[in-house]
């Protein structure tokens, strides 16, 4: 199916999006073009598919061919005038009861342990979800740990406390959520970005630098033993702590409308896992800290790769050369002089543990 939306999409110029084996689309509701073969007509681009279907001599039956301005798509109500995806009610409360099922008893003395295909169809249940909840994907970190390795499909596999503080994150998001999600452009140009932000982390310390209004910040690393590859998890940790800042800034200064947020990182894997929200277990805290702040403040946010070299300012107030922070700021800002906040107490967000 996806070669044929392929060759719908490039070859007949007739725009389809696939889903497994699911085909949907959307235009204008008055261009209808008449379809011989079931006798009736059909938004334009769709008897094209169906034409196109019938060339390729695949399959297909009147009773799937379904069209309106509301429609289920795998399990969703999908409006395309107001442009959401809902989850119907039914099948929230049937989710949340699956989730409860799967951590019974976890807080007495006995751990529940489940087949570990029981496990996989959490995941694939909640991966299905992420079609309204996407802020949601760290859920499954620490499930994925679990079952990594494994293929015994009726071997009981133990659940534990990541496993438990993870689901938990997620049924307190879905319990505050109206299970609407609006569809928006999330592609958006980062001169459209309402603040830019350059995050940088040493062994020395972490350094924030908001250029727009010539504010840095720079805070001590947090007294714990990092994961293997330390300094990637402060730049990571740089970015959350930035976005926790960005929020108490937007607080403050209730005129300033902050909705969307680049933040530039010259680290290749915290650029990953903040593109993916999907990160190992010893990350996973700080991605669920992120998205707490993005869901508490509609926040969107991307981060983007810079070199290390066009860092500077950022660099050097996590190294404490703040001479040199000064001076590449008031190079190219003369007028607006580089105010420093220096913060000599870590981070006040989660860790891993």
């Amino acid at each position: 199916m996806g070669l044929v939306a392929w060759i719908s999409n490039r070859c007949k110029s007739t725009p389809s999006f696939v889903y497994i084996d699911d085909n949907f689309s959307a235009m204008v509701s008055n261009i209808m073009t008449f379809y011989e073969r079931y006798g009736r007509a059909y938004p334009a681009d769709q008897a094209e598919l169906l034409k196109l279907w019938d060339t390729l001599r695949v399959d297909h039956e009147l009773a799937k061919q379904v069209f309106g301005r509301v429609l289920v798509v795998i399990g969703f109500e999908v409006d395309a005038n107001t442009m959401t995806f809902t989850m119907p009610q039914s099948k929230l409360t049937e989710l949340l009861a699956g989730l409860d099922e799967f951590t019974t008893f976890f807080s007495s003395k006995r751990l529940p342990r489940h087949a570990l295909h029981r496990f996989l169809q959490i995941a694939g249940w909640l991966n299905w979800s992420f079609n309204v909840y996407p802020l949601l994907k760290p859920a499954l970190s620490h499930l994925y740990e679990k079952v990594s390795g494994k293929f015994n499909l009726s071997a009981l596999v133990y659940i534990n406390h990541g496993v438990a503080r993870d689901l938990d994150w997620f049924r307190s998001h879905v319990h505050n959520s109206d299970g609407v999600h609006i569809l928006e452009s999330l592609d958006w140009d980062v001169r459209d970005a309402d603040v830019e932000a350059f995050c940088d982390a040493s062994l020395r310390g972490l350094g924030l630098y908001l250029p727009a209004v010539s504010f840095g910040y720079q805070s001590a690393l947090p007294d714990i033993t990092p994961p293997p590859g330390a300094i990637f998890y402060f730049e990571a940790l740089c970015v959350c702590w930035c976005l926790h800042r960005i929020a108490d800034l937007a607080h403050k200064n209730g005129k300033v409308q902050v909705r969307r947020i680049t933040i530039w990182t010259d680290n290749e894997n915290t650029f990953h896992i903040f593109s993916s929200l999907r990160a190992k277990s010893a990350y996973n805290e700080i991605l669920k800290s992120s998205v707490d702040v993005l869901i508490a403040n509609s926040f969107q946010l991307r981060v983007l790769l810079i070199p290390g070299k066009k860092n500077v300012v950022a660099d050097a107030l996590s190294r404490w050369r703040n001479d040199v922070a000064t001076a590449s700021h008031n190079a190219k800002y003369p007028g607006n002089p580089l105010l420093i906040d220096p913060h000599l107490s870590p981070p006040d967000i989660p860790i891993y543990g």
